[in-house]
């Protein structure tokens, strides 16, 4: 019953928002860099977090902690301000790295433990638990807000880990598992607007970085209040696992941008999905193959849970390896696959 009110409350505030964005004239518009048709609203942050500060106070579903909803609006703003006047991109990291801090602190949340990474036992992190939380925060907000270039794809690489964590607590009668239900059905009919046909029934919406970056703050709360002491589902390493699409896009697009003389935070095509895109494949196609290596990666590392947490962890290092050397070769492999590919598409 609770998911069926979530689902009528979701849809109610993403047709308000859609309104609202095209009104306010909150909308992104194509460039050479945005291929998509038309003005689309950037509100479907607004109508994904609304659902869930809406979800809290009218069903009565507690978040993690009493600071977290807090954190979560103060990133909401700046990200809402950001779609508005496009903050620099230092700043918007200082200030994810504050809601980091915040969180950590305020917030309650925050990563004492990382586990048995270097095969001599638990390694507890004392005085570096506050600022390894606020990168961990800043971190994976700027990877979801940089990954999010076609439909779907942040709005899916969001979803997943939360989704693996609900299933977790569900199994194991966990408190928490209500409060990652608020997140993943506000989202779930985000998705089912930005992957529409932009009808007047369906309207496209976009996440926007007030979207982006809140549930970027809310995922990495989740993951650390998962991984950590009572509340724990997962191993601490296992939550790399869930994130392995937009944490190594983020890295190895910085790493391919330093080699080319580039600035880090300069918004350019030279993330996964655009080699991808440029090599043949169809934005349909690309959303596919990255959800699809998003859950293969996210079952490795529950799999891997079975064996030391320091196996998982050089398991994790090999693959970003693998991933850095395609994303480094991807111009001359789009040079060989690309004829074949758009003969096959054609």
């Amino acid at each position: 019953m609770l998911t069926v009110f979530l689902i009528i409350l979701s849809l109610a505030l993403a047709y308000l928002a859609v309104a609202a964005g095209n009104v306010l004239g909150l909308v992104d518009t194509p460039d050479k860099r945005k291929q998509h048709d038309g003005a689309i609203p950037l509100t479907g942050g607004i109508a994904v977090f609304g659902a869930i500060l809406a979800g809290t106070f009218l069903f009565d579903i507690p978040p993690f902690t009493t600071g977290t909803l807090a954190i979560a609006g103060l990133a909401f703003a700046v990200g809402v301000f950001d779609d508005i006047v496009q903050i620099n991109p230092v700043l918007r990291l200082l200030i994810q790295f504050g809601c980091g801090l915040l969180l950590a602190t305020w917030g309650g949340i925050a990563i004492h433990n990382v586990g048995n990474l270097l095969a001599m036992g638990d390694i507890p992190l004392l005085y570096m638990t506050i600022p390894l939380t606020a990168l961990s925060v800043a971190g994976l907000s700027n990877a979801y807000n940089m990954i999010a270039g076609i439909d779907g794809l942040a709005g899916s690489t969001i979803f997943l880990p939360l989704l693996v964590l609900y299933l977790l607590a569900l199994q194991a009668g966990h408190p928490g598992a209500d409060t990652l239900l608020l997140m993943l059905v506000p989202l779930a009919v985000f998705l089912l607007f930005n992957l529409g046909p932009n009808t007047r029934l369906l309207p496209k919406m976009f996440l926007g970085d007030g979207g982006s970056i809140t549930l970027g703050v809310l995922v990495t709360a989740s993951l650390v209040y998962f991984s950590q002491g009572e509340n724990a589902l997962i191993e601490p390493v296992t939550a790399l696992w869930l994130v392995t699409v937009p944490l190594m896009d983020m890295l190895a697009t910085m790493l391919r941008r330093a080699k080319n003389g580039r600035k880090l935070m300069q918004a350019d095509r030279s993330h996964l999905h655009h080699t991808l895109l440029d090599m043949g494949l169809g934005p349909r196609q690309t959303l596919a193959v990255l959800t699809g290596w998003s859950v293969l990666c996210a079952t490795t590392g529950l799999a891997l849970e079975a064996f030391p947490a320091y196996l998982s962890l050089a398991c994790y290092f090999l693959l970003f390896l693998c991933h850095c050397l395609f994303v480094m070769m991807s111009p001359e492999i789009g040079r060989r696959l690309k004829p074949e590919l758009c003969n096959e598409n054609s």
